[in-house]
């Protein structure tokens, strides 16, 4: 059975107006870093050293050279990419919010439709953090 995201549905992308990404549905086709009791769909934020510029470039950079992915909205301290699954073109949302002040990248990975994604968005992060650590002094 397909579900749409409440995330599409209610417009729950992007920064809310509590300064964090939003929490994951009921659904464990979601990861998030903000929420660490949601023990779930919990996940490690990356860190970074230096400056927030820096470390958002360098983010935009290695995440751009993925497959299947689009950057779909860029600001300040938030990037939102797409990316397209091969057979079905299913899109999964993964989103950025740099937190300047604790030297801190949260993440929040989760599919548009569906219920499972068979740990596909934990395997996505977990390949972007690989790539992260693999480029850190």
């Amino acid at each position: 059975m397909k579900r749409m995201s409440p995330d599409i549905a209610q417009g729950l992308l992007g920064v809310q107006k509590d300064g964090r990404l939003s929490p994951c549905p009921d659904m464990p086709n979601c990861v998030c870093s903000m929420f660490p009791s949601d023990e779930s769909h919990t996940i490690t934020p990356l860190s970074f050293v230096g400056s927030p510029q820096s470390a958002k470039e360098k983010l935009k950079r290695q995440v751009s050279e993925m497959s299947r992915v689009t950057l779909a909205v860029e600001k300040e301290f938030y990037l939102r990419f797409e990316f397209v699954s091969l057979i079905w073109r299913f899109v999964d949302d993964v989103e950025f919010l740099i937190d300047k002040d604790a030297q801190k990248i949260h993440i929040r990975s989760a599919s548009r439709v569906g219920y499972s994604d068979l740990g596909a968005n934990r395997s996505r992060v977990e390949s972007i953090r690989e790539r992260w650590l693999a480029s850190s002094p």
